[in-house]
């Protein structure tokens, strides 16, 4: 009998894929073709790159970059503030080229959330290599949790060491933390002018920003969240249940399950994973408590999947999701031995020893996905 195989098509245009001569249409290259199953033809990519619309990182809209530039004009001091628990949405390829050359503290919230027993000093070094690989060098890297005021008299004093005859521009995905570190810094702000803290249209924008002056001369602004239509978090802004969900409140302990080839995990009716290949192995996860988690196998992954959704068996299910053929599939082949995660932008991380197994994460459209070294 002849050989029946799937033919792989560029996820953009929709022309076949092929990885043998790169002057034909469908060219891709083969280490792409070999470790992703979703891939863009050359042609594609190169439009995404050119247009800065890659598929799983927020566009940075006009008018923020409007504001940026002009802390960039001015050598402002940017406060930025970074997630800990949904840390690989923070750094966004615009933003980062906006603030390079500015004096920069980046502030990582949320060190409540943290599993019991996570060293602190290594998710620091994590911070500082995640940092450093999106082309910043900032002045301070400091793990917070505003909601425990935990290192919050650090931050401040920080701030108000490097800040002399700065403005200071206090920037942040929504939900990062960031306005709830502004407030706790206010408790202690003495206000030295006959200026009033006032909220207004920054100029040649139409985005609102609370100012809150220093001096006569100079301000610290309070700037509204960055895109989060990378993440889970940010897609179902509007599903208030599915937040609820999502944002964790309390200390995140991990979930172990030990997975073989053939077995899958799924989360709620948002996203799941399947060990296509690999030795037996345990994987912690790291979710809000609130997201159900259901073991099954590859063969039947899809079916429980969409009965998880048409059932409402567990939570969170979103409007956005009914199937899985709503989900884009991510390939990754971990050809090392080591301790490493894969992060899902707004829903939380997995961790486990990478024995060269081949995993498919299936996540929303645009959600992005992070693979390397395990950060607890």
């Amino acid at each position: 009998m002849g050989e029946v195989r799937r033919v792989r098509r560029c996820y953009g245009c929709g022309e076949v894929l092929q990885s043998d001569n790169p002057d034909l249409p469908g060219y891709a290259d083969p280490w792409e073709m070999e470790h992703h199953e979703i891939v863009l033809c050359s042609h594609c990519f190169a439009e995404q790159r050119k247009k800065k619309k890659a598929a799983n990182e927020p566009i940075l809209d006009t008018d923020f970059r409007e504001i940026l530039k002009q802390a960039k004009t001015n050598k402002s001091l940017i406060i930025y503030v970074v997630d800990l628990f949904t840390f690989e949405t923070s750094f966004n390829s615009e933003v980062a080229e906006e603030i390079k050359n500015n004096p920069l503290i980046v502030v990582a919230n949320k060190a409540d959330l943290l599993p019991p027993k996570t060293n602190l000093d290594n998710i620091h070094d994590y911070v500082a290599k995640r940092v450093t690989d999106a082309h910043l060098n900032p002045l301070k890297i400091i793990l917070t949790s505003v909601a425990q005021n935990y290192n919050i008299d650090e931050v401040i004093k920080t701030i108000f060491t490097y800040s002399e005859g700065k403005d200071i521009y206090f920037i942040g995905a929504y939900s990062s933390g960031k306005s709830a570190l502004i407030n706790s810094l206010l408790k202690t702000y003495k206000n030295p002018t006959q200026k009033y803290i006032s909220t207004s249209i920054y100029p040649n924008t139409t985005l609102q920003v609370i100012e809150i002056p220093i001096d006569e001369q100079h301000s610290m602004y309070d700037t509204p969240g960055l895109s989060l239509s990378n993440s889970y978090v940010g897609k179902m802004a509007t599903e208030r249940e599915v937040i609820h969900d999502l944002i964790p409140k309390t200390l995140v302990r991990g979930r172990n399950y030990f997975l073989k080839s053939k077995d899958a995990l799924l989360f709620g009716g948002l996203a799941f994973i399947e060990v296509v290949s690999g030795a037996r192995a345990a994987y912690s996860i790291y979710m809000a408590p609130d997201i159900g988690i259901h073991k099954t196998s590859m063969s039947n992954a899809n079916e429980v999947f969409e009965r998880i959704i048409r059932k409402k068996i567990t939570r969170p299910i979103s409007t956005l999701i009914s199937t899985s053929r709503d989900l884009d599939v991510y390939e990754i082949k971990v050809d090392y031995e080591d301790k490493c995660d894969i992060a899902i932008s707004g829903l939380g991380w997995i961790s486990f020893v990478g024995n060269h197994q081949i995993i498919r994460v299936y996540v929303l459209n645009g959600i992005s996905i992070y693979h390397g070294t395990a950060k607890v």
